[in-house]
């Protein structure tokens, strides 16, 4: 954690049904340093808590339509590491005990004094901030393990964290669904390394990348001649990865023969080589991703049936970030604790820069947050803290919203002004493409072109340093 972990604003959400008890206390909190949003109602709350994030929740146990039993509810089963502390009537004690044994932090009787509600939301804070440090030091230890860097505290996370166990103890073809960058190859990396596959090879292949007939020669091998530009025999990555799994990156990209030849694998074990008749036996497990509708596909016969129902033999869709709120904090907290950990100097994140991040939609993912946090780090070295002016004019463009609707972010209009990632409306493949052309030259360019630092960063080796700016057409 930052050198000024017990000195950061505490992110303070006031819910009452008094304004006037709002005002005061909001002001009297402020006054201790706290940054302090208020709501009137649950439902108010709720709406507050889908757009920002909260290290404690001050909740009025009796409140008109939603009460606060029920919000306290919603946040156990939704934000589990944020603290609620609950103020309360004497004539509602034994409501604010049964809160605490439904996880509330502590209760205080009504009216309080603030020098104590300020002592009890410092020691909830203690506890979220120690919480979120240690989340956070567990999945890196797991990451150095080799089991992958999938952050969060989401439902929908601890979904994928259950499946990866559950597809890891089985030797059937995984399907694992979800737009670019958020986090496919690493769901697929993880079930290897927790799979009894785990001491033989991994082999990564991006669908996407390479012309059909290429593809297949990468996959299946060639024999010497078997086409222009075949000087030698070439042994196929099914054959490397013998006993061990493939990762087939962008599954509906295939080509109908590729989809053949991959079906055939998948049913006898057995393929052929571009240009051969003989057959190659091997023991593979197959696990695939794509960020395309593939049932869609099948549906329009531009995919194979019986191939995807055999590739789906357990399947994952990993939701997109801006479904899964809660866990841009701790991503943003976990890039930037990576960064300061490679680094000699020690970069902080302020609120302000927190909330830009907290209400952006983030169209590419967890790729594009992390890409963000380091370019920020770069461009606030001078002041060691990240503040909204070093995020890209995209995500700071955003401002607050009068939006009741809950959904992250506001949404802006198509002539909007955006940045270079977001310019002309691109997909979400084309996105991901200009952010990391846009990250790699901005790196570059502060550092000299000193390839071996911006390799190190970017925790590459030089030669797929090069390959990616061959790739992104960077000279």
């Amino acid at each position: 954690m930052s050198s000024n972990f017990s000195t950061e604003p505490v992110r303070v959400l006031l819910v009452d049904d008094e304004e006037l008890f709002l005002k005061m206390t909001s002001q009297a909190l402020r006054e201790f340093g706290c940054e302090v949003k208020t709501a009137t109602s649950g439902e108010q709350a709720l709406k507050q808590l889908n757009r920002g994030y909260f290290e404690v929740v001050v909740l009025d146990i009796r409140m008109p339509g939603m009460d606060g039993i029920s919000v306290l509810r919603h946040l156990q089963n939704q934000r589990p590491t944020q603290q609620v502390v609950m103020l309360t009537g004497q004539a509602s004690v034994p409501t604010a005990i049964e809160a605490m044994k439904l996880g509330a932090f502590d209760f205080m009787l009504k009216p309080c004094s603030v020098d104590d509600l300020m002592r009890i939301i410092r020691h909830a804070a203690e506890k979220v901030r120690l919480e979120r440090r240690n989340i956070i030091l567990e999945e890196e230890l797991t990451r150095t393990r080799g089991e992958g860097q999938i952050i969060g505290e989401s439902d929908a996370i601890k979904g994928i964290h259950e499946f990866i166990e559950t597809a890891a103890a089985t030797d059937l073809p995984v399907l694992i669904t979800g737009e670019s960058g958020t986090g496919k190859e690493l769901v697929a990396r993880a079930i290897h390394k927790q799979s009894s596959r785990s001491a033989n090879s991994l082999v990564v292949v991006d669908g996407s990348t390479l012309r059909e007939e290429l593809l297949a020669s990468e996959l299946f091998g060639h024999e010497k001649g078997a086409f222009t530009g075949a000087v030698s025999k070439k042994i196929g990555l099914f054959e490397v990865a013998d006993r061990g799994s493939v990762f087939l990156d962008e599954i509906g990209e295939l080509s109908a023969p590729n989809q053949a030849s991959l079906l055939r694998v998948i049913e006898s074990g057995t393929f052929r080589p571009v240009g051969s008749v003989t057959e190659v036996t091997t023991d593979v497990r197959i696990i695939t991703a794509t960020n395309k509708d593939v049932k869609g596909a099948v549906d329009g016969s531009g995919f194979r049936k019986d191939l995807y129902y055999r590739l789906k033999g357990l399947s994952v869709n990993i939701p997109p970030l801006r479904e899964r709120v809660s866990d841009i904090p701790l991503l943003a907290s976990y890039f930037l604790e990576l960064r300061n950990a490679s680094q000699a100097n020690h970069i902080a994140l302020s609120s302000q820069a927190l909330d830009a991040i907290a209400e952006y939609s983030w169209p590419g993912n967890v790729r594009q947050l992390r890409y963000v946090i380091e370019s920020a780090a770069l461009l606030a070295l001078s002041s060691g803290k990240i503040e909204p002016q070093h995020l890209p004019e995209e995500i700071i463009g955003i401002g607050k919203t009068s939006d009741t609707s809950g959904k992250n972010p506001k949404e802006k209009n198509p002539g909007d002004k955006g940045g270079v990632c977001t310019k002309d409306n691109p997909t979400l493949k084309e996105f991901n493409k200009r952010c990391e052309r846009e990250y790699i030259l901005e790196l570059l360019e502060r550092l000299d072109g000193n390839k071996t630092k911006v390799a190190r960063i970017l925790n590459i080796s030089r030669s797929m340093l090069y390959e990616r700016l061959r790739l992104l057409g960077i000279s």
